[in-house]
């Protein structure tokens, strides 16, 4: 590959980066796609999800499980989803 060709994807690159920090930085709000626990993805610390048949407490913290009709704010800390908001 030529050096003007890698040159000119990284200035592609470089751009589409910024547009997208510039979309965030001008964004006034956060959707979360509602999912069931069943749906929750194999996680990795500090995913978050809108979970919609929550059947636990609703309580900050509390595990999350389903089969509920409770809506909650789910938080995975590593180990276990867990309630951040209600």
């Amino acid at each position: 590959m030529r050096g003007d060709s890698i040159a000119n994807l990284q200035r592609q690159l470089a751009q589409a980066v910024f547009s997208i920090a510039n979309h965030l930085k001008n964004s006034t709000s956060f959707q979360v796609t509602p999912i069931t626990v069943a749906q929750l993805p194999a996680a990795s610390l500090g995913m978050i999800a809108c979970v919609t048949d929550h059947n636990g407490a609703l309580t900050f913290g509390a595990n999350v499980s389903g089969g509920g009709t409770s809506k909650v704010l789910a938080w995975f800390n590593g180990t276990s989803w867990n309630v951040i908001g209600i």
